[in-house]
């Protein structure tokens, strides 16, 4: 089906006097002399980018192409999403893809497109709803509350500003009605992108937040936005005005800390979320709760898993049977190490400098490093990554091709100098292990390289339970190499990804500085996204090392360096794992296997027998002996702990050489001899299978 849009600029002339008169509805409120001029620079700013702009619309025709199939007729420079959406009646759109890169809804079209129009149930127009109700909440804590604004932003959970009151205490429900009623006037969000000079003008008057803004630039220019008489920063597309979100709430106000600066500055950060809808709401209110349900700090407690200690922030006490979660999913990826042609190594834990100096990383991420001097001037580093270490690995002697691939995995603890405020729990520590590995192969070898790759995280997730797709990160601005390098290695990946034959999507733009790489998202039980597992190509570190190896023509030739990890942090992992299963974890992997209830005394020297079978067998199992608790009090405790079998022994399980098996469902799987018990846990653990009954 082809819908045709009539198009015409008066359209445009006709959004420009409403976005003039939006402005002027909203500056009832007497603006602030630092606001007008930072306004006033606005504005000049946006008028000298305009001229070029305009002059470049060539109003040539184009097609677009919807995701249900259909195809809308528009003009190059004139055409927007939003007016696409309207034509087409798709509703709840918030945000767009064009050629899988995410585009603003009144952001005009360029040439011929495939459009995917999106709304809340997104991750990627949730992301744009909060990011625009924190331009909203950055303009009323300005010009309603007289904060001085230091950054905002979005995060997996919601929106933030950090700001500086001087005088009083936030009302959450103040803030609330005064965003309601300032989203309301369905302001129009302008936007600019700006480089260092264009920033230092733009907010001269604000030292802490150029600051903070410099800090945050990883390119040769940031986008800034006005939102009624607000002027701030952004990390991505925003929605067409505030009119489209109807609800915010505030969660909370807590002291944050800034990088380099003393703990008690003086620094808030008001947290919150922004709605379409009461709908919208609803539904995530409800997910609020189920989330609360399983929240893998109350199941590290409630299960003796894991545990924090101030002496040690942002370092994970493992217990037991936390301990045995994590060497189980270790021997998990050990055992697939075997199979896949992987070698594991050990590295050291601390670095001299001058080995940091030589990947890059002091000059890059030295700040995130934990260091120590030792005889009075020798600095040294806690290694925050392997890769350095493999580069040195390799460089030891000379490489021949018929040695290639090298496929060499660390379980080596990491440090990362993570600030105060962003840790919690598992998803963010300082002290971690990842399962982490390195291929050095040559350019012939790398495609099918990333198959396997890509082959081996399919199997890991499957195991789990948790469906996946992939992102093709492209190449970002600014980034190192030759253009042609980056090219053939993106053509490489795409390859590599349309043989794989799962669902990929381009993410333009976001592959790391030294290469292009895929990341992979999973889904959880509950819906949410997680990126764990990334294969990423690296070009800086083979030359920074002169890494070489002899091929066959008897020359030296670059490898090529790949950067994989599947579980990611074996930390992280095991919160995300017990908030997907929700502490009722497989057989395979728990660390509450068996509990083995006796039923009368004389059935007890039998239950023991029965517990120590199950232990020589491998088996996580308990014996409960509390004579003074029923049999359903015994069961029930038994469920309450995520056991996941039940053995009641009786009089006529010790004649009979049996069990009684229940799930911890509730399942009764009835009278079993003790050989065939051990031998069905036995497959269930062995095959990892996700199956309760056997």
């Amino acid at each position: 089906m082809v819908v045709t849009l009539l198009l015409r600029l008066t359209i445009c002339r006709s959004s420009l006097h409403t976005t003039l008169r939006s402005y002027r509805r909203y500056s009832k409120v007497q603006v602030s002399p630092v606001l007008s001029e930072r306004l006033r620079a606005f504005e000049s700013l946006k008028e000298k980018q305009g001229d070029g702009k305009r002059a470049a619309a060539t109003e040539r025709p184009l097609r677009i192409q919807l995701a249900d199939g259909r195809t809308v007729e528009g003009r190059a420079g004139v055409t927007t999403p939003l007016l696409v959406a309207q034509s087409a009646r798709v509703k709840g759109a918030l945000v767009s893809k064009v050629n899988g890169e995410l585009w603003e809804l009144v952001r005009p079209l360029e040439a011929d497109c495939e459009l995917q129009l999106l709304g809340f149930d997104t991750v990627e127009g949730k992301q744009a709803a909060w990011r625009t109700g924190a331009c909203v909440l950055g303009g009323v804590l300005e010009g309603v509350f007289g904060a001085e604004l230091c950054r905002e932003g979005v995060s997996e959970s919601g929106l933030y500003c950090d700001h500086l009151l001087e005088k009083g205490d936030l009302s959450l429900s103040d803030v609330e009605e005064s965003c309601k009623e300032t989203a309301a006037l369905k302001l129009p969000i302008s936007r600019l992108e700006l480089d260092t000079d264009g920033i230092r003008e733009l907010f001269q008057n604000s030292k802490l937040r150029l600051q903070l803004v410099e800090e945050q630039m990883n390119g040769p220019t940031v986008t800034v936005y006005r939102c009624g008489d607000s002027v701030g920063v952004c990390s991505g597309p925003l929605l067409p005005h505030t009119g489209l979100l109807k609800v915010f709430k505030m969660l909370q106000v807590s002291p944050v800390t800034l990088a380099g600066r003393p703990e008690a500055s003086g620094v808030a950060r008001l947290l919150g979320v922004a709605f379409p809808g009461e709908r919208d709401r609803e539904q995530w209110q409800r997910e609020q709760e189920e989330a609360r349900k399983r929240d893998h700090r109350r199941i590290g407690k409630d299960q003796e898993l894991f545990f924090f200690n101030d002496v040690s922030p942002g370092s994970c006490f493992f217990l037991p049977k936390g301990a045995h979660i994590y060497n189980t999913l270790t021997d998990f990826i050990k055992s697939e190490y075997q199979r896949r042609g992987f070698n594991e190594v050990v590295t050291p834990t601390l670095y001299s400098t001058a080995l940091w100096e030589r990947s890059g990383h002091w000059e890059h991420y030295s700040e995130n490093m934990f260091t120590v001097t030792s005889e009075g001037t020798q600095t040294y580093a806690l290694k925050p990554m392997n890769c350095p270490a493999h580069c040195l690995m390799f460089e030891q002697r000379v490489r021949s091709w018929r040695e290639l691939p090298l496929r060499w995995a660390d379980f080596g603890a990491l440090h990362r100098n993570e600030l105060s405020g962003a840790l919690g729990g598992l998803t963010r520590v300082r002290r971690f292990c990842q399962d982490d590995a390195h291929i050095f192969c040559t350019p012939e070898q790398l495609e099918q390289e990333i198959v396997a790759c890509l082959d081996f995280v399919r199997s890991v997730y499957r195991v789990f339970g948790f469906s996946f797709h992939c992102l093709l990160s492209t190449r970002p601005t600014p980034c190192l190499g030759e253009p042609e390098l980056w090219d053939t290695a993106e053509q490489q990946l795409e390859r590599s990804l349309q043989q794989f034959g799962e669902r990929w999507e381009l993410n333009p733009g976001d592959g790391a500085f030294y290469g292009p790489k895929i990341d992979i998202l999973i889904k959880d039980a509950i819906g949410r996204q997680h990126q764990c597992a990334t294969i990423q190509l690296d070009f800086q570190l083979p030359i920074r090392f002169d890494l070489q190896y002899v091929g066959p023509d008897g020359q030296a030739h670059r490898p090529v360096m790949v950067h994989r990890a599947v579980l990611g942090s074996l930390e992280r992992m095991i919160g995300i794992l017990a908030e997907n299963f929700g502490g009722k974890w497989p057989l395979w992997l728990s660390p509450a296997q068996v509990m083995v209830v006796p039923v009368g005394g004389d059935s007890e020297p039998y239950a023991q027998q029965m517990v120590q079978q199950l232990r020589d067998a491998g088996f996580m199992a308990d014996l409960n002996e509390d004579q003074g608790a029923t049999l359903n009090k015994k069961i029930r405790s038994a469920q309450l702990a995520q056991y996941n079998y039940i053995f009641v022994v009786g009089e006529k399980e010790c004649v009979s050489g049996t069990v009684s098996v229940r799930t911890r469902a509730g399942k009764q799987l009835g009278r079993r001899s003790t050989e065939e018990v051990l031998t069905s846990l036995t497959q269930l653990r062995d095959t990892r299978s996700n199956r309760e009954e056997f």
